[in-house]
């Protein structure tokens, strides 16, 4: 080894350790980079029914990635996620260094490969299109507000 490739070892050592690439991206999705992730659901959406069985078939398509769990959460919340990952034998790993955060948009579980996938849609709320649905009722209910509206305006014309 060179002098000076000691010297820069040393001085990144001092001021703690090697630089990190993309240090806000891994701390976004929970230690890995955005192009590993198949998978990845916010806080927010961790309590609903339609994230487990979503997560289930990101098992069955690909049963070699690892299941990663924001381990600042509470246990109610990530301990169906751990029971399912078990279940199916998939590998994870609880991260809960202090800048992993615990607000509703931040990410609670990623699913993730050691390479890069580069997948486009990773969101549980854009990739299984559970979004559409409920956009699909609210509109329905303006259509059918709209329409008693119209009713009314029609009585009294």
């Amino acid at each position: 080894m060179s002098e000076n490739n000691v010297n820069d070892r040393l001085e990144q050592s001092s001021m703690g350790g090697t630089p990190k690439v993309n240090p806000d991206e891994q701390r976004k999705y929970l230690g890995t980079f955005r192009e590993r992730v198949s998978f990845a659901i916010k806080i927010k959406d961790l309590g609903n029914s339609n994230a487990i069985q979503d997560l289930n078939k990101e098992f069955e398509n690909n049963s070699s990635y690892q299941l990663i769990l924001n381990g600042n959460l509470s246990h109610d919340l990530i301990s169906p996620f751990i029971r399912l990952a078990s279940q199916n034998n998939i590998k994870f790993v609880i991260k809960n260094d202090s800048f992993y955060k615990t607000e509703p948009e931040n990410y609670g579980v990623i699913y993730a490969n050691k390479q890069s996938i580069n997948i486009n849609k990773i969101d549980f709320e854009n990739k299984y299109n559970h979004n559409n649905d409920s956009k699909q009722n609210d509109s329905s209910k303006k259509d059918s507000k709209s329409s008693f509206i119209d009713k009314i305006k029609n009585i009294f014309k």
